[in-house]
């Protein structure tokens, strides 16, 4: 239990910030006021900044609002609206909103962002993708008291900072188990897991299934792609486990016998696999140094990739496995 609360200290909610950063205005300062304030409450807060290109939008608005757990739209006034009327325009007396962050709006819309929206003075209501989506829009008249009322609406709405929608993959030096009986046979060995951690606040991770997507030998550089086969959970036969929320389960990444301390045994599920072709493929004989990329796909999820490095010598105590990266995908 002390391993689960210190995940969920760890963690900080990602917080999107979508507001206009018109040039000769208050904007940007009132945009670092409230991701200041986002963050000494304990959030994770990213200011959209206006990209000029296609790829900058997908490497960095667009990622960064699939990350996100929750997003806070500002509707800044913009250009006064006008009409036409008999070939005459008249005032409406109303302001056109952020081109800008009503994109960003209906993005996080589509993927389910939870939302929290303002809407300043003067600005045309159930404008864009508003009119669709039901926000019910925050009005404020006062910029300088934004920050604040964005902190008050976030307490009111129970927003919780120590949550992330992710599944990781981590380990530790201590992830490992000695075993007398493999596979129901008395030959002893020793087992090296790896964790398959929910971060979410309340979702199960249903159907989390596990593979091995490639494995690069060190000494030559050689990368071997494999054909996909399902890896066996901890202490269970079944391809598909569902990790309750802000909890883990262990899979087995490799084991090893005490009789061959050279060889490893990486954790294909055989109670369910019935081809010798894919243990053979998936055994690595030592001395050697390698990479291995595993992923955790879940119905409800991104699919959750790492890559671990792995030292085998001679002998059980050579063995060294651990984590070198890791990354959520929404591939």
């Amino acid at each position: 239990m002390e391993e689960v609360k210190k995940m969920q200290e760890d963690l900080k909610a990602r917080v999107f910030i979508s507001c206009g950063q018109q040039k000769g205005t208050d904007e940007v300062e009132i945009a670092n006021k409230i991701a200041k304030k986002l963050d000494e409450m304990g959030f994770e807060s990213y200011i959209a900044v206006e990209e000029q290109s296609l790829e900058g939008i997908k490497e960095d608005i667009f990622r960064r609002l699939s990350e996100s757990e929750y997003i806070v739209f500002i509707d800044f006034r913009r250009e006064r609206l006008c009409k036409s009327k008999n070939g005459d325009f008249e005032d409406t007396g109303k302001h056109r909103g952020s081109l800008f962050s009503h994109q960003e709006l209906a993005v996080a819309t589509f993927l389910n962002t939870r939302l929290l929206a303002f809407r300043e003075e003067g600005v045309k209501e159930d404008d864009g993708i508003l009119k669709f989506i039901h926000a019910n829009c925050i009005e404020f008249e006062d910029r300088n008291q934004l920050p604040d009322s964005v902190v008050k609406k976030i307490q009111d709405f129970g927003w919780e900072a120590n949550w992330r929608n992710e599944v990781v993959l981590e380990r530790d030096d201590k992830d490992f188990e000695e075993v007398r009986y493999v596979k129901g046979e008395n030959r002893p060995g020793r087992f090296y897991h790896i964790k398959a951690k929910n971060r979410h606040r309340q979702e199960i991770a249903r159907n989390c299934v596990v593979y091995l997507e490639s494995i690069r030998d060190l000494s030559n550089d050689e990368v071997r792609t494999l054909e996909l086969v399902e890896f066996k959970w901890k202490g269970v036969k079944t391809a598909g486990v569902s990790i309750p929320p802000k909890l883990f389960r262990s899979f087995d990444a490799f084991y090893v016998y005490y009789d061959s301390q050279n060889i490893s045994y990486l954790g294909i599920n055989e109670w369910i696999i019935d081809w010798t072709g894919y243990r053979e493929s998936h055994t690595l004989k030592g001395p050697g140094n390698f990479e291995l990329a595993y992923v955790v796909f879940s119905e409800n999820f991104s699919p959750a990739r790492a890559t671990f490095t792995l030292h085998i010598g001679n002998k059980l105590d050579d063995i060294r496995f651990s984590i070198r990266d890791a990354q959520r995908t929404d591939e």
